[in-house]
């Protein structure tokens, strides 16, 4: 949970509020290693720590994960290989959490 707060904390910091000086409207674009950062971008970044949390994490920030994730729907496709192996946990939370995630996402993807 602290490390999607972090994460989620870098993110707002690195795409900023584009109202530097260069954003003015003089004409240029930034160049490619200072254009903010969009809503894709966040995205895949937000699926990668969530994998992270569900590959290492304590059960309860793998449940979390797992319905975070299922919330994301078809932008969480990337997650499906790693909530696979989780739908057969020992915990029953966890492996329904996994189970959950995994319908979302396939239903968001329309399969």
């Amino acid at each position: 949970m602290r490390r999607r707060m972090l994460l989620l904390v870098g993110l707002v910091a690195l795409t900023g509020c584009g109202c530097g000086s260069r954003a003015a409207g003089n004409g240029r674009k930034p160049a490619a290693g200072n254009r903010p950062k969009g809503p894709k971008t966040m995205g895949k970044l937000l699926v990668k720590g969530y994998i992270a949390d569900l590959e290492n994490g304590s059960t309860e920030s793998r449940i979390a994960a797992a319905r975070e994730l299922a919330n994301m729907g078809g932008a969480a496709k990337a997650a499906l290989p790693a909530l696979q192996p989780l739908t057969k946990h020992a915990d029953a939370k966890l492996s329904a959490a996994a189970g959950e995630a995994i319908t979302a996402i396939k239903r968001a993807l329309g399969k």
